[in-house]
């Protein structure tokens, strides 16, 4: 059986994967996969903004037509479609950020293979 990952979680607990490399640590936890991680939470970060988007517009819909049957107020239904205004306003806000965490860890791959190649041609 392998060795668990030494990584201490923030809650004080140790992860619980199996190490697999040379620092006694996991995949997750491995310091030679940062860039893959992050690069991976940025498409996860993606992923969950356009359920988030999915999901106002069937409420909108759902808004829409409790107006039309005649179900739900127009007064109260403007209420919660700006109430669905600012959520949107937010996700925009929350997708601008990963682009640019994104594109800042594009950046620094790109910094550093310009310095090894820089490096191998001295």
């Amino acid at each position: 059986m392998r060795d668990k990952c030494r990584y201490i979680k923030p809650n004080k607990e140790p992860c619980k994967l199996p190490a697999n490399g040379q620092h006694g640590l996991c995949w997750a936890h491995a310091p030679e996969n940062s860039r893959k991680r992050r690069r991976t939470a940025s498409i996860g970060g993606r992923a969950k903004v356009n359920k988030e988007v999915s999901t106002i517009k069937s409420r909108i819909h759902d808004i829409i037509e409790s107006v039309e049957g005649g179900g739900l107020e127009r007064g109260d239904a403007a209420v919660m479609i700006q109430g669905f205004r600012a959520i949107k306003e937010f996700i925009e806000l929350e997708r601008r950020l990963l682009e640019t965490d994104r594109l800042a860890v594009e950046i620094e791959e790109l910094k550093a293979e310009i310095a090894n190649e820089h490096k191998t041609a001295s």
